[in-house]
């Protein structure tokens, strides 16, 4: 099982950054920095929103799901 990378100060940071890690480039060269809207559009839908990314996720399609996995994200990983 591969692991992905620390989630410590997620927000605000710039997507496929944390050091030693091997993003795919897509995810690399993406542009995004996450914040609520870009985590929410990318956790609703990875491949649409990196297309080329390789996280094996399908995404989280129940709305109140996402916003709960967004609440708990703005708690864990500041």
């Amino acid at each position: 099982m591969k692991i992905g990378p620390g989630l410590k100060g997620l927000f605000g940071r710039q997507a496929g950054t944390v050091p030693g890690f091997p993003y795919s480039q897509a995810m690399k060269s993406s542009g995004l920095t996450w914040n609520e809207d870009t985590l929410r559009a990318y956790l609703a839908n990875p491949k649409a929103k990196v297309p080329g990314n390789r996280m094996p996720f399908g995404g989280v399609k129940d709305p109140q799901k996402l916003e709960d996995l967004l609440a708990y994200l703005r708690e864990a990983t500041r």
